[in-house]
């Protein structure tokens, strides 16, 4: 009887590491809006960053670009996005959206991808270069992201 609780104590105990284990290896993410304005636009990023372990990924996952009148069916603009780890304390090159994002104040899908190895504090920055006659207006917005 002795001999039975203890393989059942140790059992239990095997359980109860492996679950510990796979939480702290599991995958948790956070939801992050970022805007900013410029040349009377405001842009918009809807972004999801997911931390598994070391590793940081960030995804933009739609965007809204807000626009004067005179520019609202104009759909030239990019959305530019970069990380940056505080462990190497570098970027991530710019990820480019082509030159064809709307701006017509309506949410829309995107998909820009990055990661980074960073298990501390990491950012994510956006540059936004909106679509206007003549020279075109740019913004940057930027959120810090802790280890969660």
């Amino acid at each position: 009887m002795l001999f039975e609780k203890k393989i059942a104590t140790k059992a239990g105990l095997a359980a109860a590491l492996l679950l510990a284990a796979s939480a702290s290896f599991a995958e948790t993410s956070r939801d992050y809006t970022l805007s900013c304005s410029a040349g009377g636009f405001t842009g918009t990023a809807y972004v999801t960053a997911v931390r598994n372990g070391n590793l940081l990924s960030v995804f933009a996952t739609d965007y809204k670009i807000n626009s004067p009148s005179s520019s609202a069916s104009r759909s030239e603009a990019n959305l530019n996005m970069r990380i940056w780890g505080s462990s190497t304390n570098q970027n991530t090159d710019w990820d480019k959206t082509n030159k064809n994002l709307q701006q017509d104040g309506v949410k829309r899908k995107i998909r820009i991808a990055q990661s980074i190895t960073e298990p501390r504090l990491g950012s994510v920055e956006f540059e936004f270069v909106f679509d206007r006659k003549g020279s075109d207006p740019r913004c940057f917005t930027k959120e810090m992201i802790p280890a969660f």
